[in-house]
């Protein structure tokens, strides 16, 4: 069985916010590919679709930073 490590809250507010972070800017480079390459053609369909999904990610990583950051302050 593995040790178990502590971590103390902030630091793991401080490793949350990090991953949220890189997962907003992940999701953003993403769309950016996706909407300006012009080696890539979607059906409207799709277009909308992937522009929906990676605004809803953005969304919800924002909101989990401000909630990680609340914590963090508390």
């Amino acid at each position: 069985m593995k040790p178990q490590t502590q971590v103390k809250p902030s630091e793991g507010c401080s490793i949350a916010l990090e991953a949220l972070t890189s997962v907003h800017e992940l999701v953003d480079t993403l769309q950016t590919y996706l909407l300006e390459s012009g080696s890539i053609e979607l059906e409207a369909k799709h277009d909308s679709f992937i522009l929906a999904l990676t605004e809803r990610i953005k969304s919800e990583c924002k909101g989990a930073q401000e909630v990680v950051m609340l914590v963090d302050a508390g």
